[in-house]
């Protein structure tokens, strides 16, 4: 944002300052151009819809809450103190987890999940299903399938190329919940399974 002079005064002068007016002494007031007006607002909605939303889902600005900029501020702070991440993913990073779960994606009975959108997923089967790996796989960090077996159950469910069940099993149960823990190393996926126990 550049300054933005006012249109009259001495117009010679693109730094001019804005005067009040005096008529007493034939001083006239300054006239703002409507850049000046314009473009700071402009400025401050970004700065609220960016650091208060996400890149992804930019969160509006209110014409109720006159705290939005301050809290943009402390979230910007906050952003640029964790890990040097700043806004480069979802800042739901900030606490350490991701808030929302993703919903995996089934197609031909192959599970599918997209680990740039988080780490956390969601999954009802409704069919035999093969968990496969993310492509292309991440180098290293943890993720979470909750796959949920629906009321018919008794489904075969099985993993894909570079998984490694390093304990438990998947229940195909009618309603169970399996908690699918996976770690990558960036080659393996290493899995440890547990079930919600009021399944």
């Amino acid at each position: 944002m550049l300054f933005q002079p006012p249109v009259n005064g001495d117009i010679s002068n693109p730094d001019r300052p804005y005067v009040n007016p005096n008529p007493a002494n034939g001083i006239e007031g300054s006239i703002p151009p409507a850049e000046a007006i314009e473009q700071p607002m402009r400025e401050i909605v970004h700065a609220i819809t960016y650091f208060l939303g996400t890149p992804e889902i930019p969160l509006p600005a209110s014409g109720e809450d006159l705290q939005q900029l301050r809290k943009a501020i402390q979230q910007a702070v906050a952003d640029g103190m964790v890990n040097g991440l700043f806004r480069d993913i979802s800042a739901t990073l900030a606490a350490g987890f991701w808030t929302t779960p993703v919903a995996a994606t089934v197609a031909d009975g192959d599970v599918s999940f997209n680990t740039a959108l988080g780490n956390r997923f969601t999954l009802t089967a409704t069919e035999a299903l093969t968990i496969t790996a993310p492509d292309p796989m991440p180098a290293g960090g943890s993720a979470r399938l909750e796959l949920t077996i629906d009321g018919t159950g008794n489904y075969s469910i099985d993993f894909g190329a570079g998984f490694r069940v390093n304990h438990g099993q998947i229940s195909s149960e009618p309603n169970a919940v399996n908690l699918i823990h996976m770690e990558f190393s960036g080659a393996l996926i290493d899995v440890h399974i547990t079930q919600r126990a009021e399944a």
